[in-house]
């Protein structure tokens, strides 16, 4: 059965808010509700910024959540336009071209590429499930991977989305990885991008509810790319999750809400090593300091 999804469309006059960044405001707000993509055109004085949401029960509470929170700009001139989609030909619409975040080149055609020398490629099917690596939290999250020590470790990636985290893991050195997810689309699609990417038998995919349901043996790195109201049941999990001495990189957050991620994972016995930031976004890595 297809699946229909709303593109949710907001336009404005650049003159109309000269002093205002409303194009980053906006795009922040859209990803903070969760949209599984952004899109802008400000090519011309209007700038049209595009949200893409399921039709699923949640929309219109999103919706009114969007609404309500750019309430004072609607009344300078904000417009809201909204087309629904078939999946089918929403899916034709998310191609993006091949491009390079640290060492690995992703590509969305595994028949059409040409690789970049000392690179590592890594197939991401443009589609549904959040993380192509075009957003800026899915790129720090991959810098902070490159950083650390993973060959023949174990890894967790919660919220897998396209798979594009777990499967980075992978190629860095970790010798096995388990990506978690709560989408049935998302796994379907993480699993077709490990098998492209030549990491398929090595990429353990579960339905789940963040780690709530994990009862395996612990594992040395854990990637979490989620919203920030979903970090208090992470760490709370986590610690019990990873061996001493392991790392957790989280994301989903901005910049201005990561003090409050740091704060929460020292009381779980987490220190900060490293931290990231772009375009108002935020990265951390921590390590887990055994009490």
């Amino acid at each position: 059965m297809s699946r229909y999804w709303v593109e949710v469309s907001i336009v404005y006059n650049k003159k109309s808010f000269p002093c205002l960044d409303l194009e980053d405001i906006i795009s922040s707000k859209l990803w903070d509700i969760n949209s599984s993509g952004v899109a802008i055109d400000s090519s011309s004085n209007y700038v049209r910024i595009t949200g893409y949401f399921p039709l699923d029960a949640l929309f219109y509470k999103k919706l009114e959540e969007l609404q309500l929170s750019l309430g004072e700009y609607i009344l300078s001139g904000l417009k809201f336009s909204f087309n629904i989609s078939e999946e089918s030909e929403w899916q034709k619409l998310s191609k993006f071209e091949p491009f390079q975040i640290g060492k690995f080149f992703v590509i969305p055609d595994e028949n059409s590429y040409e690789l970049q020398n000392g690179s590592i490629p890594i197939f991401i099917k443009p589609g549904m499930a959040f993380g192509t690596g075009l957003h800026p939290t899915t790129r720090m999250c991959i810098k902070l991977l490159e950083t650390l020590p993973l060959e023949g470790k174990l890894g967790i990636d919660v919220g897998t989305g396209s798979g594009i985290l777990a499967i980075c893991m992978l190629k860095l050195g970790c010798i096995s990885v388990i990506g978690i997810d709560n989408d049935l689309v998302a796994i379907s699609d993480a699993r077709e991008n490990a098998i492209k990417s030549g990491v398929g038998d090595r990429l353990d995919l579960r339905l789940g509810d963040l780690l709530n349901d994990y009862n395996g043996e612990k594992v040395d790195v854990i990637t979490a790319n989620l919203l920030p109201q979903l970090m208090p049941p992470l760490f709370a999990k986590a610690s019990s999750v990873l061996n001493p001495n392991g790392y957790l990189i989280a994301s989903g957050f901005s910049e201005n809400e990561d003090g409050e991620v740091i704060e929460l994972a020292r009381s779980f016995n987490f220190s900060l090593k490293n931290r990231l930031v772009e375009e108002g976004w935020s990265a951390l890595l921590f390590v887990y300091d055994t009490p």
